[in-house]
């Protein structure tokens, strides 16, 4: 029976050195393949991409418009208002529900599914965008008008300086021929 205990003993002194073995082989291994599949999942994930429409720099579509053409491709449309505040003069030519960006921009590469941020102008923004470009405009006829006017006063006093500097420049000549040479 003690030789049979020396044989159990001797394998599970094995099955250790074994499973050492096995560990320090099988780790190594393990990290490559999981490495290799990583790998192809990120391939298959960049195969796997769709390109953002096209929707606001050479055509312009309206949100409706826009929705379906990013629905097409597999994508997810998000509909956003730009809201009154964020007015700006370069909307003042767009029409009412005109998507003028994204996000994702137009043209980039997304996964399948990816939610589309179509922003879009209302005739509310488009209104008072119209307003701010009109401010803008009656605020630079003003300047003009005021930098004529300031170089015509500027002139005049220029002239009438000039003009007292010249009769003064003349009386002294009229006095200095005035008096004889002696």
């Amino acid at each position: 029976m003690g030789d049979s205990n020396s044989k159990d003993g001797k394998n599970s002194n094995l099955k250790g050195i074994g499973g050492i073995l096995l560990t320090s082989v099988a780790v190594p291994i393990a990290d490559k393949v999981i490495e290799k599949i990583a790998d192809k999942i990120d391939e298959r994930s960049i195969e796997e991409t769709i390109t953002v429409p096209m929707l606001y720099t050479r055509i312009h579509l309206t949100l409706e418009q826009a929705v379906k053409s990013v629905e097409a491709v597999g994508l997810k449309a998000i509909p956003v208002e730009i809201h009154i505040q964020q007015a700006n003069i370069k909307y003042k030519d767009c029409f009412e529900n005109q998507v003028v960006a994204s996000e994702p921009k137009q043209n980039k590469k997304v996964r399948p599914g990816t939610g589309v941020r179509l922003i879009f102008v209302t005739k509310e923004v488009i209104a008072e965008s119209q307003k701010l470009f009109d401010e803008t405009q009656r605020t630079k006829i003003e300047v003009k008008e005021r930098t004529r006017e300031n170089l015509s006063v500027a002139a005049k006093r220029t002239k009438q300086g000039v003009t007292k500097i010249f009769k003064r420049n003349n009386k002294e000549k009229i006095i200095g021929e005035d008096m004889p040479n002696e």
